[in-house]
């Protein structure tokens, strides 16, 4: 009896010991393998975060590895490793994705893809939810001479996507940030700028905050009517960024399909901290938006038509009739503006079409305490039509 009892407890004590060294094994093991199993993708972190581990040479295995740890909705942290890293494949982040790319460069190999995107399969912004990118330089291969236009980024009918000290390049016909139908969006600490040779009538922006329609998104209207119904952008914020395009930044509005969406705006558009320049049209131009605030910023127009509105510095326009832009203020103060028509334009207009000014107006406009740059002279520096209150105070006007 007590040689069996012996034996009992000796199998017991065995059985735990196996089962603690097992346990111990599960938790050392910090290896993760990609979505077939057959690779190790990545490190699991002591923060529950994963290190991306790329495929030496191979820029396929390494872009679907990264794919995939990118994708999916379940909260997730994925850490870059600070080199070099070239993928062969557009990325499509989940939702409730952070990515942590500080040190890194990604080369998208493929010319004239796009590096991340995401599908619309939602609408009222809930395509995409949630992404945070920290860092990084993102450039697309042989980007510079690219002859058909495209975006290193473009988001659809997200919401909630932070890009905090990306680099982020692009061409003059393209875009390095596009946002379709997006809410909730800030851009801080960036670097985005277009390289290459200029075009001298192209207007393309390297950030572009668009509307949802046929002609505007067609990236959208694939995925079906509902995605391109006029959907607009809301609370984008840009600050403590170096922009550079044809145009700096853009909120565009669309006068295809009869003008059916000139009536849909924009609302709540910040940039403050920013210097931007747009080389060939202007640097800023906010249209059919609702709600403006430019604050400290250095904004610059290189175009060269002077006698057109492609070479204001600030151009804020509203072409279709809206109640909306009364209800909210603009203001433009602090900052430093070079254009050449004007530096400061905010008119309406009856459409686009007739170049006459509309019956609608925004709210009250504040201008203040800014250096204003006309190349048309001084007196051109700033043009409001059909605002129902102006304040200009301690504004400096010159000509250059």
């Amino acid at each position: 009896m007590k040689a069996k009892r012996i034996t009992a407890i000796a199998i017991s004590a065995l059985m735990f010991i196996s089962a603690v060294s097992i346990d111990a094994i599960a938790k050392e093991s910090k290896d993760v393998l990609n979505e077939y199993g057959n690779r190790v993708c990545g490190t699991l972190q002591k923060d529950g975060s994963i290190l991306f581990k790329p495929t030496p040479g191979d820029a396929k295995a390494t872009g679907n590895d990264l794919y995939y740890l990118l994708s999916g909705d379940k909260k997730k942290t994925i850490v870059l490793p600070k080199k070099k890293i070239k993928i062969e494949r557009v990325l499509y982040p989940g939702n409730n994705t952070t990515l942590i790319a500080t040190g890194a460069t990604i080369i998208q190999t493929q010319k004239d893809k796009t590096l991340i995107i995401n599908d619309c399969d939602k609408t009222d912004y809930k395509s995409l939810q949630n992404v945070t990118i920290k860092g990084g330089k993102w450039h697309i291969n042989g980007n510079k001479t690219n002859k058909r236009p495209t975006s290193t980024f473009r988001f659809a009918h997200a919401k909630n996507i932070k890009l905090q000290k990306c680099t982020i390049d692009t061409n003059y016909i393209s875009h390095a940030v596009e946002l379709i139908a997006c809410k909730n969006v800030t851009i801080d600490g960036c670097k985005i700028l277009a390289s290459g040779k200029t075009k001298s009538t192209s207007l393309e922006e390297a950030v572009q905050i668009d509307i949802a329609s046929k002609a505007t998104a067609p990236s959208c209207a694939k995925f079906g009517k509902k995605y391109v119904k006029g959907q607009t952008c809301k609370n984008i914020t840009i600050k403590n960024s170096t922009i550079r395009g044809s145009r700096g930044v853009c909120a565009n509005r669309t006068d295809t399909e009869g003008g059916k969406w000139l009536k849909k705006h924009h609302s709540d558009i910040t940039l403050t901290g920013n210097t931007i320049t747009g080389m060939t049209s202007e640097a800023v131009a906010l249209h059919n938006t609702a709600g403006i605030s430019v604050k400290n910023n250095k904004i610059t127009s290189k175009g060269k038509r002077t006698s057109t509105v492609y070479t204001i510095g600030l151009n804020i326009a509203s072409f279709g009739s809206t109640k909306a832009i009364a209800k909210k203020k603009i203001t433009v103060s602090n900052n430093t503006i070079k254009g050449g028509r004007q530096a400061v334009h905010i008119v309406t207009y009856r459409n686009t079409a007739s170049g006459a000014y509309g019956s609608h107006k925004f709210g009250t406009v504040t201008i203040k305490n800014n250096k204003l740059y006309a190349k048309k002279g001084k007196g051109n520096c700033i043009l409001t039509k059909q605002c129902k209150k102006v304040i200009k105070s301690k504004n400096k006007l010159h000509k250059w």
